[in-house]
């Protein structure tokens, strides 16, 4: 195969072009010789910025997040014009909590002041917002016990998903004191847990009380069940193709009820076992005859 041949003076033209875009303001033009250029060569540290003003300015958001995030990271010489694209998108995504966190770790760090004052708006901004959102919050869990379970995991997963965790004690309280769902109790747990609660806390499900210390907790998605989730869905790969992505939902839906007390009910010396027996029971459900979609019997050693 022989190598691509560039025309000569090609990057050159393709910068001049994406020059002329962004001063008429032709921003999709402009991002559409921006791939043109990536396809054969690397932006110049000039051509990173304007590329990010091109963003910017077509409102894609995660892009930027992401290409500002790249740069800050290589430690592009230009951080003071980089970072205020950064906390822009982290706006549009409504991560205030991350903004007010950033910018107050610029005030302490010896950074330029004309950048402090173009990030203190954004600063303003988001505490601002961050406030509404979080009285918006302890309404909710004041009247947490009245809502129902789906409601109750909507709040704790925007909570996580929005990096709040300025209500542990409430949530311990509300678990030490309350009937909850068990869905309900598993997500408590992972904010506290990604909240870094370092706390003791008392829970109950399926009529067993054990006391647990958060920080010990794996996460949902680590605990060593998911490898009996990842065994049945092998298993079933196998044997009955059809049946595995509904076995791992309903599986997961199972985990999220157990967790963390799922090898109280199972021994976790007989993961095998384990892996087995649920893959029996989704092999009868899911056929009336115990035979797979081509008409194969099946047995499980």
């Amino acid at each position: 195969m022989s190598d691509i041949i560039l025309f000569p003076k090609l990057k050159e033209n393709l910068s001049r072009q994406i020059r002329q875009a962004m001063k008429s303001n032709r921003y999709e033009d402009a991002y559409d010789l921006f791939m043109a250029v990536e396809k054969h060569f690397e932006l110049s540290a000039d051509e990173q910025l304007l590329k990010l003003e091109c963003l910017y300015q077509l409102e894609s958001f995660l892009e930027l997040k992401e290409e500002s995030s790249i740069l800050l990271n290589q430690g592009h010489q230009a951080y003071n014009e980089i970072i205020p694209y950064f906390l822009e998108s982290l706006m549009y995504y409504k991560q205030y909590q991350t903004v007010v966190e950033l910018i107050e770790r610029l005030r302490q760090e010896n950074v330029d002041q004309k950048l402090l004052i173009t990030l203190m708006p954004l600063y303003d901004e988001a505490a601002q917002a961050l406030e509404m959102k979080r009285r918006v919050s302890r309404n909710f869990i004041v009247t947490f016990q009245s809502s129902d379970s789906n409601a109750q995991c909507e709040l704790i997963l925007k909570l996580i998903d929005e990096g709040d965790f300025a209500y542990q004690m409430s949530f311990i309280h509300i678990l030490e004191s309350n009937t909850l769902h068990p869905k309900v109790i598993s997500f408590i747990l992972q904010y506290l847990l990604m909240a870094q609660c370092d706390k003791h806390v008392t829970i109950t499900k399926f009529n067993l009380t054990m006391q647990i210390e958060v920080s010990k907790l794996p996460r949902l998605e680590t605990s060593e069940f998911q490898e009996v989730i990842d065994g049945v869905y092998s298993y079933l790969q196998r044997e009955m193709p059809s049946a595995a992505d509904h076995a791992v939902l309903l599986m997961k839906q199972h985990h999220l009820l157990l967790y963390p007390l799922e090898f109280e009910y199972f021994d976790k010396q007989q993961l095998d076992l384990i892996i087995q027996t649920y893959a029996h029971y989704f092999l009868q459900l899911f056929t009336d005859n115990k035979t797979d979609d081509l008409g194969n019997q099946h047995t499980i050693d």
